[in-house]
């Protein structure tokens, strides 16, 4: 199937079947769109190679540009056309090569072509601010002293969690640069992380009263919801904030999630409380396939609802929660409220106990009653009852 490619085509496309799609464009010969079962949409050429069809992705549509895609295509079907195999190929890369000219190759061929525009943003910060100073220097110039220093800087002045970030992308830009042909050894071999402490913060009773009446004053419905999804489900913040209405099934009380940070679906017991505010939700969202749209641009759903994640800190007196603490409170409650841990890790979906975790995808209704348990003891302590 061929059809002219254009960004509103491509956002259009699948929002409307789960059965995976393969499209080409008219315009750019052998360049596709597919779509996956569950929505997602990557560019990729497809061509014969030695009398053999090869398929080479180039992005994800979400991440790179339909202009980007075209002259990719083209640059990799005359690649293939001259006997090169993009898909084997190694480049040769100069032992003379600098920090920065490689970032650029590293960006391209890694980063946006197989990752997450988070991931696409947080590398491309990491760089400019820890990473670009060394831009001119060669990759054989560095040396595990010279970057063991800098590493120790960044943690005293930026913090641990901000040296650890760069050490792990150093360290998998010179893999890379190994693993695609440039001839040297690993500088950041044998430099350890900075030990993190597990965070344990978890809301106090009174601090659930009050980020309740918070969110209550919570003026746009969208925001309010998804903040009372994150608490009332204990799932990952960015599978809430992709959450399909296509996937909630009200007559059955499930959320279904194609794929989670562990690579597997997953059915979510939907409590009542939250049934009624998603129904109340749904009520004004006009046929929007997303259950939380981004009020500028309803044809994507929330990206990082920080904003008015602080104004609701703020009138709760919590600046130091984060969104990952609701989840974790979740877990907390559970545990006290003497649900075991395995309840608890199918809740969060922890893979803990992997003989019965196909068991525990299917069988929903003991972590069902333990969020149902846990959040009617929110709700009383929300409003000033004895919850224990």
């Amino acid at each position: 199937m061929k059809h002219l490619f254009t960004e509103k085509y491509i956002r259009g496309l699948g929002n409307d079947r789960k059965a995976r799609l393969e499209i080409y464009d008219s315009f750019c010969p052998y360049l596709g769109c597919r779509i996956s079962e569950n929505g997602l949409k990557t560019y990729f050429v497809r061509k014969k190679y030695l009398g053999r069809n090869i398929r080479v992705t180039i992005g994800k549509t979400d991440e790179v540009s339909l202009e980007f895609a075209r002259k990719k295509a083209f640059s990799l079907l005359e690649k293939i056309q001259n006997g090169v195999n993009p898909n084997e190929e190694k480049y040769e890369l100069s032992n003379e090569i600098t920090l920065g000219g490689f970032y650029e190759e590293y960006m391209e061929r890694h980063v946006i072509a197989k990752t997450s525009k988070r991931n696409i943003d947080n590398s491309k910060g990491l760089y400019r601010r820890y990473l670009a100073q060394w831009k001119n220097k060669r990759l054989s110039e560095l040396n595990m002293r010279t970057i063991e220093m800098h590493f120790n800087s960044i943690k005293r002045d930026h913090g641990i969690f901000a040296a650890n970030q760069t050490l792990t992308m150093l360290r998998h830009m010179y893999n890379k640069a190994i693993q695609w042909g440039w001839e040297g050894r690993n500088p950041t071999t044998g430099i350890k992380k900075f030990r993190v402490e597990p965070r344990d913060r978890f809301l106090a009773p009174d601090e659930i009263q009050r980020l309740f009446s918070a969110l209550e004053e919570e003026p746009d419905l969208v925001y309010k919801t998804f903040f009372y999804a994150l608490l009332f489900t204990g799932q990952r913040r960015g599978n809430v904030l992709a959450m399909r209405w296509e996937d909630v099934d009200f007559k059955t009380g499930i959320w279904y999630i194609a794929r989670t940070k562990n690579g597997t679906s997953l059915r979510v017991p939907l409590v009542e409380q939250l049934i009624i505010k998603l129904k109340e939700l749904k009520l004004q969202s006009g046929g929007n396939p997303w259950v939380f749209p981004r009020p500028l641009n309803p044809d994507e759903h929330l990206k990082e609802p920080r904003k008015v994640w602080d104004r609701i800190k703020k009138r709760a007196r919590l600046l130091n929660l984060r969104m990952h603490d609701l989840r974790r409170t979740v877990a907390s409650y559970e545990c006290m409220n003497g649900e075991n841990l395995s309840v608890v890790s199918k809740t969060l979906n922890h893979k803990t106990l992997a003989a019965t975790q196909v068991y525990a995808r299917v069988d929903t209704s003991a972590v069902s009653r333990a969020l149902q348990k846990t959040v009617n003891i929110f709700e009383q302590i929300a409003n000033q009852k004895e919850a224990f």
